[in-house]
């Protein structure tokens, strides 16, 4: 049933019971049994990079549609709302409550505002209405949500985004079904999850995390006690903070900015939850003598966190195409060579490291250095009953592929979040909603270590161990391809020239072990840690870290760039060869937001109406342009007009090269 809002009649509302508050669940909240959902549909006035509403739909049940055409309508409802539900609170799903927050911030008494960040709001509430973003809880797009539920409603496409409509413009039959329908499938998607889960509004996680954090929080209940015991300290943490890094993602100089022949890749199965399982992770940091590093690292093999100050640093191999050190990383540096962001050689630097990337660095560099602050801590396996949990979520997940989507997708993410958790800053600064604006609220790092320390429950070094110790198998398969065969890597892909085959399946071998291993649905055994065939690439070209693209064997293009729609940047690109400097992307650059917290307008006429202006989002088309920084742009130059005989030999692999 849609309705109109001047159609809505208090009868039209449906009945719903309260829940039954879970046992134990610490809340004052009443939640209502019956799922709700927002969205709105937006112009964006060029003339004075303002946006403004036309539409608005409220989901109420699967049954009732509402759509309005006024902030002023909107407000109203939420008034009927209150008074037809007095008892509780209505929760009202929006996937993208960052954008929609925007606009509500100026037109709803809004209060509890649980935010990640000034710009990525949770959840909300205004009088009953609960708002949660379900954007950030399934970690999709509304278009895979639905598809992933299964659900009736699924998104429809086609609509046109860039017609100008006003809030007095008949909508079509077309652009009511679509604007509905994402309401309404959103709904239909919340209320099959609750049920497949086995949750209900007091217990669903909020995030897609969330859900890999209630069941790592129960398996590490018992632990609790002497996880708190080894909670980093503030100069830990900090220290932590600078020595933590992702993946290890770079392009090889050498093979840069040239299109490729014949180019292979390999993946690593499941980098992450690997390391989880069989690394042993520190503990407890106390603080030593740096003098005495040598005696913790090389004998008492603990795990070591420090500053060191490294001179006369330079790569043993001028031809090691990915160099570890990287220059953002460096709180000082002194007369560097850099290769896209990596230090080539350098006079001094100061770094802070763990003993994983000490150990990296001295197989790469030949330097002088002298440690200026070190903890040390023991190392051991993660509890054996979270082990146990990762590794049936893995082994889960391999054997619904295909056979249950959603479930298949639950598990993978749930597998995935686990080091997700691990990584996400325990002491970040609570996100306020003040003066209309959301803002880090004032805390002090003693107070933010403080907090973490009464309520914290997974120790921060886990994570940056996990990252490093995902670098290092990388680093192993990286060592065994020729420095000149080395083309991308990125965090746990390695994309080269080459047969190297028989080094992959000897280090294959010494990695393999039965107890980490899943069967699929079609007998398969797959093993973590194996560096797996990951595709044949006839021709491959990249322009640095998070920049290629490539042929597959159909000769089908792929393009990856950073901000750059894949099969939209596949089809502008149009051919490989265009993959160069200069390129602009237009329809696969994305878009930009701005946003409009005090709008230097109040309102603007249009046809001879007035259409008011709150505190909104415009957002225009962005383009993208391929490029290299003059630094590597130079560096690209002189390497190929060097003197280095090696380059001769790469003229069976490449086809052209384009500074």
């Amino acid at each position: 049933m849609i309705r109109t809002f001047r159609e809505l009649r208090r009868s039209d509302l449906p009945d719903a019971p309260l829940l039954k508050k879970p046992k134990g669940k610490k809340t004052s909240v009443k939640y209502y049994d019956l799922i709700t959902a927002f969205d709105i549909e937006t112009t964006h006035d060029k003339q004075t990079m303002q946006a403004y509403m036309y539409v608005w739909q409220f989901q109420i049940g699967e049954d009732l549609t509402i759509i309005g055409r006024d902030w002023k309508e909107f407000l109203q409802l939420t008034w009927l709302l209150q008074e037809a539900y007095p008892d509780g609170t209505l929760v009202c799903f929006d996937h993208n409550l960052s954008y929609e927050f925007e606009w509500l911030k100026s037109v709803l008494p809004i209060t509890d505002v649980f935010a990640m960040d000034t710009r990525k709001v949770l959840r909300f509430r205004s009088a009953n209405l609960e708002f949660r973003c379900s954007y950030l809880h399934s970690n999709m797009s509304l278009d895979k949500f639905l598809e992933t539920m299964g659900v009736k409603n699924k998104k429809i496409h086609g609509f046109d985004y860039s017609k100008t409509r006003y809030p007095w413009t008949r909508l079509s039959p077309d652009e009511m079904e679509y604007i509905c329908n994402d309401v309404i499938g959103l709904v239909q998607a919340i209320k099959t999850e609750l049920k497949k889960d086995g949750d209900d509004l007091y217990t669903q996680p909020l995030t897609s995390t969330g859900y890999a954090r209630r069941i790592a929080k129960k398996t590490l209940g018992k632990y609790r006690r002497f996880i708190q015991e080894c909670l980093p300290d503030l100069e830990v943490f900090g220290m932590l903070r600078n020595a933590f890094r992702g993946g290890n993602t770079h392009a090889n100089r050498w093979n840069s900015n040239r299109i490729m022949m014949k180019a292979k890749g390999k993946d690593i199965s499941s980098a992450y939850p690997y390391q989880i399982l069989v690394k042993p992770m520190p503990w407890k940091f106390k603080k030593v003598d740096p003098a005495d590093f040598e005696y913790y690292y090389f004998k008492r093999k603990k795990a070591c966190l420090m500053r060191v100050y490294l001179q006369n640093v330079k790569l043993r191999d001028q031809a090691w195409g990915c160099p570890y050190i990287p220059r953002h990383k460096c709180f000082y540096v002194q007369n560097a060579e850099y290769d896209n962001g990596r230090i080539l050689s350098a006079d001094a630097l100061v770094i802070y490291l763990t003993e994983i990337d000490f150990e990296i660095i001295l197989q790469e560099y030949d330097f002088d250095y002298e440690v200026e602050i070190l903890y040390v801590a023991n190392k051991r396996l993660l509890p054996k009953e979270f082990r146990q949990e990762v590794l049936r979520q893995y082994r889960d997940k391999t054997m619904l592929k295909g056979v249950d989507d959603y479930l298949y997708g639950k598990r993978k993410n749930v597998l995935n979040a686990n080091f997700g958790m691990m990584v996400q800053n325990p002491c970040k600064g609570e996100i306020i909603f003040k003066d209309g604006v959301l803002q880090e609220s004032p805390t002090s790092d003693e107070e933010l270590i403080e907090e973490y320390h009464k309520t914290g429950w997974l120790p921060y070094q886990w994570g940056v161990w996990v990252t490093a110790y995902a670098r290092q198998h990388l680093e192993r398969g990286l060592q065994l391809i020729d420095p000149w065969d080395f083309i991308y890597s990125d965090t746990d892909s390695i994309k080269y020239l080459g047969d190297y085959e028989d080094a992959f399946d000897k280090l294959n071998a010494e990695l393999k072990d039965p107890e980490l291993s899943a069967v699929d649905p079609k007998g398969k055994i797959h093993y973590m840690g194996l560096f797996e065939d990951d595709g044949y690439y006839p021709r491959f070209k990249t322009m640095g870290a998070k920049k290629y693209c490539y042929e597959d064997e159909s000769g089908k293009l792929h393009v990856t760039i950073s901000g750059v729609g894949k099969r939209e940047g596949a089809e502008e690109l149009g051919k490989l060869e265009n993959f160069k400097e200069g390129f602009v992307f237009r329809r696969a650059g994305g878009t930009e937001s701005r946003y409009n917290d005090d709008p230097p307008v109040k309102e603007i006429i249009r046809h001879g109406r007035v259409i008011p202006i709150i505190s909104n989002i415009y957002i225009q088309d962005s383009t993208y342009t391929l490029s290299l920084t003059t630094e590597y742009r130079r560096l690209l130059n002189y390497l190929m007009t060097s003197d280095i005989s090696k380059t001769i030999y790469m003229q069976d692999y490449y086809e052209e090269y384009s500074a």
